[in-house]
């Protein structure tokens, strides 16, 4: 059994952007740029060869993500940048991948997760402005790996979007 997450990759000139945001504040956990993506739907537990037979049966629409406004949070602890227009692409997703979903599927929020918060204090980035188009036309099949270092993700399978 495996963690996995199917996710939108984020564009180069997205990364590049968001690079420029100030992330040096203390009690933050600081995502590192190269594993910024776009969580559609998560796996905890899956046999990762069923998950990719399902996600190549994905038909998805191509979709135009858009960032912002500003830095918010989710959950409290999640210091992220919002992400919208991605909505039917993860309800497509989801309707595929019904049969190796848990079922307790959390609302979808589109959004890259910028840091983790310690503490529920105010971060100073928050409320940020941010802004940024860009076009989706993949989609990833992501295995994620916990180890001494963080999570190690690899790339499994890419399916285009219609």
């Amino acid at each position: 059994m495996t963690r996995a997450f199917i996710s939108v990759p984020v564009p180069e000139l997205i990364r590049t952007n968001l690079l420029e945001l100030e992330r040096t504040e203390r009690g933050i956990s600081w995502s590192s740029s190269e594993q910024w993506h776009i969580t559609i739907q998560f796996f905890e537990k899956s046999n990762i060869e069923k998950l990719e037979r399902l996600f190549l049966q994905i038909e998805a629409s191509k979709a135009v993500g858009t960032l912002g406004p500003r830095v918010t949070r989710l959950d409290h602890r999640i210091l992220m940048v919002p992400v919208g227009g991605l909505s039917g692409v993860a309800d497509q997703v989801r309707t595929t991948m019904a049969p190796q979903s848990s079922g307790d599927h959390l609302p979808f929020v589109g959004h890259i997760t910028l840091g983790r918060m310690k503490a529920t204090e105010n971060a100073q980035l928050e409320g940020a402005w941010v802004e940024g188009v860009f076009q989706v036309d993949r989609l990833l099949l992501v295995e994620s790996r916990i180890g001494p270092k963080g999570h190690t993700h690899t790339v499994v399978a890419t399916q285009p979007l219609l």
